[in-house]
């Protein structure tokens, strides 16, 4: 009897010991990092790739999941359940879809337990910022985009941001009739309005929505005094609309330091004001992630392991890599705006020196502009910009689909002004409710 239970007991300590590491883990064998991923990125493949070859100890391997409006089918859903199953992956990347939504509930790290004082001083703090939640930052994105709305500076009555109210009380009191913007229909400007004002109708943290109240109520009227559909031209040219001063704003997309230049070629030398979308305070410049957004799941063993992935995706080299949109390390945007302020000169066939072009601007149907550098003043303009900016514009999918589906009714006849705000509210408050539970 007692040579058998030593004999159980020896083998307890090896399996033990086999499993120290890791469930089904052989000695010296590499520990799996699971990285569930939203997006089929190639440079989060390369990241991995290349952290995978630095690394004895830890290995990461690519899990797809998938978005679906269908709860069964729904990714995200599925990711929380297997957290709080204890059967969850160690990375996430929440990918271009990203939304608060996502990790309301908390089922990611506190990332800047990890990032600590340095590492927030070496990126763009109010990116961070704009992408916390409850003073905690549970997805961190590696690069974003800015989205505005520039105007003559003369036609915005000095303002350099404003509300809602302030919006429609500007185009709606112009001296000279103008298009709000090209392409203003109704559900486009009901829709591009809430992208700078979602979060002030719903507080993810008490999950109180306010869409029964006055003020949206006067945004879904202002919205319905717009034609039904897209109602352009075909000749219609965009240039030509603010060169002759037709239309009161420009949409504006900013993912390069090259796009600065856009406005002034547009508004040809008038004095610009990026006004921005209309929000609840600060500037309406919204920013908006670009490629992966990233996480440590709260239900990961190897945490430590997981956030130096991350690390080394905030770091100079993996920066400098970004496919699209602006990193979130501080110097290496700065890398990229000496860069663009230099001409650099190239041979051509006959020998003869000319300055290489870096950037073009297009206007459909017309020939593109050469841009050959930046100014110094575009290239502090840029960074006033972005530094200015607070809030992110990532909208939930089910949100948005509340919202065209309901409005779509009051805009068609078939509901009534009451009768639309009530159905939003009770909706979307049913929603944020599920989703802090």
């Amino acid at each position: 009897m007692k040579r058998t239970l030593l004999a159980l007991l020896i083998l307890v300590t090896a399996l033990a010991a086999c499993g120290r590491d890791g469930e089904g883990q052989e000695e010296g064998q590499a520990e799996v990092l699971v990285l569930a991923a939203f997006d089929q990125s190639s440079y989060l493949r390369r990241q991995v790739e290349l952290y995978n070859q630095s690394q004895d100890d830890f290995q990461i391997e690519i899990q797809q999941y998938e978005r679906s409006e269908i709860p069964e089918e729904d990714g995200v859903l599925r990711l929380q359940r297997e957290i709080v199953s204890g059967n969850g992956p160690d990375l996430i990347d929440f990918g271009n879809g990203y939304t608060t939504s996502d990790i309301v509930g908390k089922y990611t790290e506190d990332l800047y337990a990890y990032l600590g004082e340095e590492g927030r001083k070496a990126c763009f703090d109010n990116i961070l910022t704009a992408f916390s939640y409850q003073e905690g930052l549970y997805a961190v994105p590696l690069g974003f985009l800015l989205k505005s709305f520039a105007g003559r500076t003369e036609n915005l009555g000095g303002r350099s941001s404003w509300t809602i109210g302030e919006m429609m009380e500007c185009f709606q009191g112009q001296e000279k009739e103008r298009l709000l913007y090209p392409g203003a229909f109704k559900l486009d400007v009901f829709s591009t309005i809430l992208t700078g004002s979602m979060e002030y109708y719903i507080d993810w943290e008490t999950g109180e929505c306010t869409f029964d109240g006055e003020e949206f109520r006067a945004v879904l009227e202002f919205c319905n005094g717009f034609s039904d559909r897209l109602d352009m031209e075909p000749d219609f040219s965009i240039k030509k609309a603010f060169l002759e001063d037709e239309a009161l704003l420009l949409p504006v997309r900013i993912g390069t330091v090259y796009d600065i230049c856009e406005e002034e070629l547009i508004f040809d030398g008038h004095e610009v004001t990026f006004i921005g979308f209309p929000a609840a305070g600060g500037s309406g410049t919204m920013i908006e992630s670009c490629g992966p957004v990233l996480a440590v799941s709260s239900g990961s063993r190897h945490k430590e392991a997981a956030w130096e992935f991350i690390r080394r995706c905030l770091d100079g080299p993996a920066q400098r890599e970004l496919l699209s949109g602006f990193p979130v390390c501080r110097s290496v945007l700065e890398e990229r705006l000496e860069d663009a302020m230099e001409t650099e000169y190239g041979m051509d066939e006959n020998g003869m020196e000319h300055p290489v072009v870096k950037h073009q601007v297009l206007f459909e149907g017309e020939e593109p502009v050469d841009i050959y550098s930046i100014t110094r003043e575009q290239a502090d303009r840029l960074l006033a910009l972005l530094e200015g900016a607070r809030q992110c514009s990532q909208t939930d999918r089910k949100i948005y689909r509340i919202f065209l589906d309901e409005a779509g009714g009051y805009f068609s006849g078939d509901k009534s002004l009451e009768e639309t705000a009530d159905v939003i509210q009770a909706r979307v408050s049913m929603y944020v409710a599920e989703k802090i539970e």
